[in-house]
Order: C-alpha cells, then structure tokens, then sequence
C-alpha cells in the first residue's frame, strides 16, 4: 500500500467505520497492567465517535473548501454518504495510518503492552501509548471526559516510542452508559481471573457477578474462575 488512490481509500473508510462503530465508537476500555513487583494497575480509555477522523489522517472538505467536523465526518461515512473528491491525504503518514487502522480498530482485544510516549524520532504530542510491535495507538487525557482517548495511530513497535513499558494482562470493555465492567475481551494466557478480582482498586469498577466474553476461550476461564 505504497500509493492509494481515492477509491481504494473511502473503501477501507468505509469498511473501518462500520467496524469501529460495532466495536468501540462510545464505548470504555479498561487496559489492566502488571508492574514489575506483580502488582496491578489500570488505564482507562474513552472512544467516542468523533475521533476516528483523526485516526485517519485524511482531511474531508466540502465544495467551498470548509473542512469537515469531525462529527459530520463520521456521520456521511456512517451513512455512505462522502464522496471521495472530498478527501485530502494530510502527509506522508495517512498511507501508513490506512495500513493500520482496521487492527487497530480492535486494540481492546490485541494490545499487549502500554507505555510513556518518548521519542526524538517522531513530532507528535501525546502521553499514552498502547498497542504492539507492529502497530500502536496514543492516548491524550481528555478534561471533557475525565479518561484518555486516542489521538493517533502509528505504524512503529511500540519498543521503540516508549518508556516505563508495562504488559497488559486484561482488558475490559463497557457501554458509556453501563455503570460497572462486565465484558472481559483479553486476558494474558495463564494469567488467573481471580488475581484480578481479588485486587479492590479494580474490582470495584467490575460487576463481578456477570462477568461474560464473547470469546469462547476466555468465557471458559471465566467460568472455571467463579466456580472455584
């Protein structure tokens, strides 16, 4: 995907809304982490719709040349609507961000380490990086919404960006409007749930009676978990 024409790229916009709409768009991610000493920690991320056009790295505009919201964005790509004369590559990054974008739509099942953005390498201002050797998502702290929430995507091992890495052992994911996680969608292979749900600065936000995944591996631990 050296070079991609504008056909080829409101395909894969149109392929990749639809799946980030089903899998993310509103929804909360809670990212567990396991310190050096055992011990855990948690990142939470907030995806609300509006940020998958900055996810892109095309630029939309209309016939006067006003720039899309990123709110109307999402809308004519949800309804198929946007015309492909109306998208602008940014810079030399919207080819790789492309490339990347459809794993990335499902970080809350992929993502195996996060880490403190540091790199001389790259111009870019974010804080939280989360994601793998290949590909990568940042993360600012949103004051609107009290979580973090991506800014960025970036084709680079997240080895080479980062500082104080930390591993991902589980993920959790909720609706906006749930009051309590239920959904575990990742859990590291021979990681116990229950070391998880013993931990009371996690637990706590965890609706620890209906816990559920749609992965049938996972729903297996889960319930060999809470029948110990």
């Amino acid at each position: 995907m050296s070079c991609i024409n504008k056909k080829e790229i409101i395909k894969i916009l149109y392929k990749c809304v639809k799946e980030f709409d089903s899998n993310l768009a509103n929804k909360r991610v809670m990212f567990i982490i396991e310190n050096e000493n055992k011990t855990l920690n948690k990142l939470e991320v907030f995806f609300p719709k509006t940020v998958f056009y900055h996810l892109t790295g095309i630029m939309a505009k209309d016939k006067n040349e006003k720039e899309y919201t990123a709110n109307r964005f999402y809308k004519e790509l949800i309804n198929g609507s946007i015309d492909s004369k109306a998208l602008y590559i940014k810079d030399n990054t919207t080819n790789l961000k492309l490339k990347i974008l459809n794993q990335l739509i499902y970080i809350d099942k992929n993502a195996k380490m996060l880490g403190d953005f540091s790199s001389t390498k790259i111009y870019l201002r974010t804080d939280k990086i989360l994601g793998g050797v290949n590909s990568c998502m940042g993360f600012i702290k949103n004051k609107n919404y009290k979580y973090y929430i991506p800014n960025t995507i970036l084709k680079e091992d997240i080895r080479n960006i980062t500082i104080n890495r930390k591993k991902i052992i589980a993920i959790f994911k909720r609706e906006m409007y749930e009051h309590a996680y239920k959904n575990l969608t990742y859990i590291k292979k021979d990681f116990q749930i229950n070391k998880i749900l013993r931990n009371k600065d996690i637990s706590k936000f965890v609706d620890l009676k209906n816990i559920y995944s749609d992965n049938p591996n996972i729903k297996d631990k889960i319930q060999k978990s809470l029948s110990n």
